[in-house]
C-alpha cells in the first residue's frame, strides 16, 4: 500500500508540474486552451496600450495618442507577443514606412529612423528593425478556430499581425517580426492572413506644439485625411537631395541603399503599456 501511495505522488506531482510548465511557456506547435485564456483574461483584466505618433506638417508639430483595448481573448497568442514587444521597446523610434492602397492599411515597425553616420551630417536614414524570435499567432491558415464570438474585424485605425514568417514547421511560426498592421478604414481582411488583436478606444490628436489636444471617441477626419495625404511614397535615389535624403542601413557593411518605398512624410512612433500589471507572468510564447 505504502508503495502505491508512493508512485501515486510521484505521478501527481509529475502532473502538477506539466500543468505549472503549461502556464508558463506555450509550445509554438499549439495554441492556449480555454483554461489558460481565462485565467489571463482574469489576471489582466482589460489591458489597455497607448501608441503615440509624431511628425510635422506645414511647419507644425504634431502629436496623435491612441488607446487601445487589447483583444486578449481573441488573439490571446498575438497580443501576449505585442505586449513582450512593447515591453522591450521593440517599436520605440520606428516609423510608419508604408501604405497598401488596396486594403487601406498602414505598416509600422519594420524601421528606426535615425541620423546617419555614413552620410553627411544631417542625413536620415531608416534602420531595418530585425527581431530573430518567432510565434504562433491566431490566423486561420494555420489551423486556428474561429473564436466563440468571432473573429475580430478590422476598424478604422485598429492593429494586426500579419501571416508572413513561413517555416519547415508547417507554418507553426507567423508573423514573427511582429510588424503591425494599422487600419485607416473599417474593412474585412482575410483571417487565414490577418489577426486583429486591438481596437481603437479613443485617440487624441493634438495638431501643433502649442495648442492643447483634443480627445476623440473616433478618428477625426482631418486627421485620417492628414494621414493618408502621406502615402504618396518615393524610392530615392542615393544622389538625391530630395525627401531628407532617407536611405536604408547596413551596419554590417557600414553602407547605404536607396529605401524601399517609404512615406513622403516621417511618423515616429512610440508605444507603451497602460495600467499597473506584473507583466513577467505572462506566458512565454513562441522561441
Amino acid at each position: 500500500m505504502k508503495k502505491f501511495l508512493s508512485i501515486f505522488a510521484v505521478l501527481l506531482i509529475a502532473a502538477t508540474s506539466l500543468t505549472l510548465c503549461a502556464c508558463n511557456f506555450v509550445p509554438s506547435t499549439r495554441f492556449l486552451s480555454k483554461y489558460q485564456v481565462n485565467k489571463l483574461a482574469k489576471e489582466f483584466d482589460k489591458p489597455q496600450a497607448e501608441m503615440t505618433l509624431n511628425y510635422t506638417t506645414n511647419g507644425k508639430e504634431v502629436e496623435v495618442k491612441i488607446t487601445y483595448d487589447l483583444l486578449l481573448t481573441q488573439t490571446p497568442l498575438a497580443t501576449i507577443r505585442f505586449i513582450q514587444l512593447v515591453n522591450e521597446g521593440f517599436y520605440n523610434e520606428t516609423v510608419i514606412d508604408t501604405y497598401n492602397k488596396t486594403d487601406k492599411y498602414m505598416v509600422l515597425g519594420r524601421y528606426l529612423y535615425k541620423d546617419s553616420k555614413v552620410q553627411k551630417e544631417g542625413t536620415k536614414v531608416y534602420i531595418q528593425n530585425v527581431s530573430d524570435k518567432t510565434f504562433k499567432g491566431e490566423f486561420e491558415s494555420n489551423g486556428y478556430r474561429e473564436p466563440k464570438d468571432g473573429y475580430a474585424q478590422f476598424k478604422i485605425f485598429s492593429l494586426g499581425m500579419y501571416h508572413d514568417a513561413y517555416t519547415e514547421e508547417n507554418n507553426n511560426f507567423d508573423s514573427a517580426n511582429g510588424y503591425l498592421i494599422f487600419a485607416m478604414a473599417n474593412q474585412t481582411l482575410n483571417p487565414a492572413n490577418y489577426a486583429v488583436f486591438a481596437q481603437m478606444a479613443s485617440v487624441s490628436f493634438k495638431r501643433n506644439a502649442e495648442a492643447e489636444a483634443t480627445v476623440y471617441t473616433k478618428v477625426p477626419s482631418d486627421l485620417l485625411d492628414q494621414l493618408t495625404s502621406f502615402t504618396g511614397t518615393n524610392t530615392p535615389s542615393k544622389t538625391s537631395s530630395s525627401y531628407n535624403g532617407i536611405y536604408t542601413d547596413d551596419s554590417e557593411t557600414n553602407t547605404v541603399s536607396p529605401a524601399p518605398s517609404v512615406m513622403s512624410t516621417v511618423v515616429t512612433v512610440h508605444i507603451r503599456m497602460l495600467g499597473d500589471y506584473d507583466w513577467s507572468k505572462l506566458p512565454t510564447v513562441g522561441r
